[in-house]
């Protein structure tokens, strides 16, 4: 079992928070916890509002009120160069991928650590880099143009520039998004390994409910820019409570493997 809900300290915290675009959409009273070595999954309908949420958390997205730390720290308070230190954030993968080599992409993680105008890369900036080109299964593209890789594999070297930033929280909207089954596998089973042995706290939206029952120790299911419900995914993904979110009707079976609750569509 994956859940440890209890002895894991928050990394996190929102409390009541608000928060919105000039559009006119908003979230609100959004209250939720990101703790050290788990993984905190934000599920919902298109248009829910999980991304805004994901990006207030982050402190990419200013709130409009209420309370967001980060170990105890307010993240509206801090400078963007210190809390680039403390989090990552892994986006939806643009169009057009940069013409560098993998390992020059990576380096680019470093950039929050750098002092004054030194913009150079050390020995040890490298040593960082090619560790977590090792670490997210990438090493073998080190010297590849990012433009040559496959979807999947541009993710897991999106991943590693991620982590070379050395967080305390990574941040991944849809890491999933759009790969094949053997890719899906490979960067949520990496997730897994990241919050258990790395005990990095790990906060994604998902779309893939199944993927959320197996791989999340918490999930917050969100409609219409409200947290409807929260918990282990057990405790979150209910028929009836996701079947009044999501509008159809659905199957709810226990894995006979694990245990985990398998979410099917039904007429």
């Amino acid at each position: 079992m994956h859940s440890k809900m209890k002895t894991h300290d928050t990394i996190i915290n929102l409390e009541k928070v608000f928060c919105g675009y000039r559009s006119g959409f908003s979230v609100k009273n959004i209250s939720l916890e990101i703790r050290e070595g788990e993984i905190c999954g934000i599920i919902g309908p298109n248009g829910s509002g999980k991304t805004t949420i994901l990006r207030a958390a982050s402190g990419s997205l200013p709130i409009s009120s209420g309370k967001l730390e980060i170990g105890g720290e307010s993240i509206p308070s801090m400078s963007r160069a210190n809390l680039a230190k403390r989090l990552a954030f892994v986006v939806q993968e643009s169009a057009s991928p940069f013409d560098m080599t993998v390992l020059e992409y990576v380096l680019l993680g470093r950039i929050p650590h750098k002092t004054g105008f030194s913009f150079s890369d050390s020995g040890h900036d490298v040593g960082i880099a090619r560790k977590m080109l090792e670490i997210s299964g990438s090493a073998k593209f080190a010297d590849r143009k990012l433009s040559e890789l496959s979807g999947g594999e541009r993710q897991l070297v999106h991943i590693a520039r991620a982590l070379a930033q050395e967080p305390a929280v990574l941040f991944l909207d849809e890491p999933t998004n759009h790969l094949d089954l053997s890719h899906q596998q490979e960067i949520m089973s990496l997730l897994r390994g990241l919050a258990e042995e790395k005990k990095i706290a790990v906060a994604l939206v998902l779309h893939d409910l199944n993927a959320a029952a197996r791989f999340c120790d918490r999930l917050y299911l969100v409609s219409q820019g409200e947290i409807v419900s929260s918990g282990e995914p057990k405790d979150v993904l209910l028929p009836g409570i996701l079947e009044k979110v999501y509008g159809t009707k659905i199957y709810s079976f226990s894995d006979p493997i694990s245990g985990k609750p398998l979410i099917f569509t039904r007429n």
